[in-house]
Order: C-alpha cells, then structure tokens, then sequence
C-alpha cells in the first residue's frame, strides 16, 4: 500500500474480518496462508476503492514524462490502477500475483504458501499477465516487470547443487552421478542444462556450495565445474575462482573431494604452463594422502606431468607406500619422473 495509516486501517480490517470468518476456517494448520490471504484480499480492495480508471492514451502520456515529484506520484497512481485492476482478477490469481509481483515471493514459496504444486503457480502468473494485457495493454506488463524481484542467479546455482538425497543410489545422466532431491528424484536433466544457461553469474553459488558440511554436495559442486568451466573465458574473476575452488579442494576432508579435484584440475581450460606451475605443486601432496585410492589417483595424475614432479619426492612416496595397489602406481610415476628427466642421447 505504501502508505503507513492505510496499512493500519487494512490489518485492522483484516483482523476483523478473520475473527467474524474464523468459523469457515476447516483446518487450523492453514491459519497463516488464510490470514494472509485476507490480507492480500483487504490490500486489493482498498487500492481498487481509492483509484479512478483512465484511458490508456493517457497512461502512456504519464510513463513517457520525465521523472519529477509530480511524475513520480502520478507513477504511483499508475501502479495503484494496476493492483485494481489484479483485483478484479479472480482469488487465486490475483494472490499469486501479489505475491509473486509485489511481495517479491519465489514461485517455490508461494507455492508452498498457497500450498498448490509449482506448476499452478506458474500456471496462474501466466493466466494473470495474459488478463491484465486485455485490460490495460502493454502498461501493466512493463510496470510488473520493473516491479518484478530480481533473481538471484547465485542462489539458484547453490540451490541446484545442494539437492541432496540420502539413499547413495545413481542416476543415469553424468550430473545425476552424485546428487539427488530430498524426495529421491535425481537432480533433472533441465537442472544440469539450468547451471549451464546461468553460467559465470552463478559461480558464487560454487563458492558457497563448497562450504556446507555435505560431502556429496561438494562433490557434485566439483562434477558440475566441468560445466562451468566451458562457459567461463580465460582470463575472468570467475576463472580465477573456479581455478582456487579446485586447489583449495585437494585439502577438502573428503577423501572423495580430494581424489576428484586432482581430476578436475588437470582438465581445467588453462595453458600447460600454468598446470605446471600451479597444478602439479597442489596435487603434489596427495601422493602421501591417508587414503590409498587418493594416493594411488594422484600418482596417475602426477604420471602424465612426470617432467615436473621432483625425483626425491616421488622416490620418497614409493618408500613409504604400504598399500599394494598404491605402490604399483607409485613405481610406474617414478619409471615415469626418471624417464622423463633422463637428458636425450647424444646423435651418433
């Protein structure tokens, strides 16, 4: 409403209403979205009352003015005619337009709200756009999407890869491998192909999804920089921070997080000179990692840079590997590290 005494004339009218109404209320568990549909109702209501319809020729005049206090408030009378006109939209579709439009509520939560599945939502904003487009044109579109909640394109991204599900069974899609929604229905297709249409915008959910305390979140975090980084051009802030959520996570305390970022290091869109440099020195440690299958990776990683790993170093690794399998790795990096640093043979 914008205007502090007409709230309180509305929250008054509202709670009247709800006590003189309180016998239709079937099931107590939905006293918070009853109240606040009276609420969304009374605010409806009492914009319709205070408003005269125009002419849209005129609307149009007034949205072209250049902006003044008096163009400001003849703004405000625009979107005041706006919400009447929401009101003569039917219930449902005009609290979710008020909700979605005005309340800045994300399809999710109104659904949640209203407690109807997404696609109602989404079905309703559709239905409500084409409506307000007959009555007042192209002017409500225009003046609802100014209005309209920006989304957060970070938090969609964290959101996507904190879905999580806790029965460890694997999906068939490369980005259903390691992560799963509350419900067991594997992270979609459509999602996957979601983070790929954000992009470099959505790398500060990467950040954040390293954080959280599940393991297998980080991990799919680390399978969908694959996806991330094909998107992302040399050069960016945003490469740069996919480049240290990878070296920071060699020192994660999953073993499964270490072992897959020295994968997802080495086939990083970077110069060879800057895995040698950077790339080779983290992954370095693994080789003495308490987990054998890391070490174990990490010498075949490390096999493929064997000119840039210190003989002593890899030597070192062999000599104290007490795992079988480690060691038949450890050996062929150091066959590998001798080979490489040999100097060629002098021409006959």
């Amino acid at each position: 409403l914008r205007n502090f005494h007409d709230a309180e004339d509305v929250t008054q009218a509202a709670f009247i209403e709800a006590y003189e109404r309180l016998g239709n209320l079937k099931d107590p568990a939905r006293l918070g979205a009853w109240l606040r549909s009276i609420t969304i109702h009374r605010c409806i209501d009492h914009l319709r009352r205070r408003v005269n319809v125009t002419g849209v020729e005129e609307i149009d005049d007034r949205l072209s003015d250049p902006a003044t206090p008096h163009t400001e408030m003849e703004r405000q009378e625009l979107r005041d005619r706006i919400m009447a006109a929401i009101g003569r939209l039917n219930r449902p579709m005009a609290e979710t337009t008020v909700l979605f439009y005005i309340n800045g509520y994300s399809q999710e939560e109104i659904a949640r709200i209203q407690e109807v599945p997404v696609g109602t939502v989404k079905r309703r904003l559709h239905d409500a756009r084409n409506r307000l487009k007959e009555e007042m044109m192209d002017v409500a579109e225009d003046v609802l999407k100014k209005n309209a909640p920006k989304e957060n394109l970070s938090e969609r991204v964290f959101n996507l890869l904190c879905r999580y599900d806790r029965t460890g069974q694997r999906g068939k899609a490369a980005w259903e491998a390691t992560h799963f929604l509350p419900s067991g229905k594997t992270l979609s297709i459509e999602d996957g192909k979601e983070i790929y249409r954000i992009g470099m915008e959505g790398i500060e959910g990467f950040v954040q999804a390293m954080k959280v305390p599940h393991a297998r979140t980080r991990r799919f975090a680390l399978g969908m920089m694959k996806v991330m980084d094909s998107v992302i051009p040399r050069g960016t802030k945003q490469k740069e921070m996919l480049i240290n959520l990878l070296i920071q996570a060699t020192r994660d305390e999953n073993r499964k997080v270490r072992m897959w970022s020295a994968e997802r290091l080495f086939h990083l869109d970077v110069d060879e000179d800057r895995k040698r440099r950077e790339f080779v020195p983290a992954v370095i440690p693994l080789l003495r990692d308490p987990t054998p299958r890391v070490r174990r990776r990490a010498a075949w990683k490390l096999e493929q840079w064997a000119a840039d790993v210190p003989l002593e170093v890899a030597a070192l690794a062999l000599a104290e590997e007490k795992d079988a399998q480690a060691r038949d790795g450890m050996a062929q990096l150091v066959k590998a590290v001798i080979s490489a640093q040999k100097p060629p043979k002098a021409a006959l």
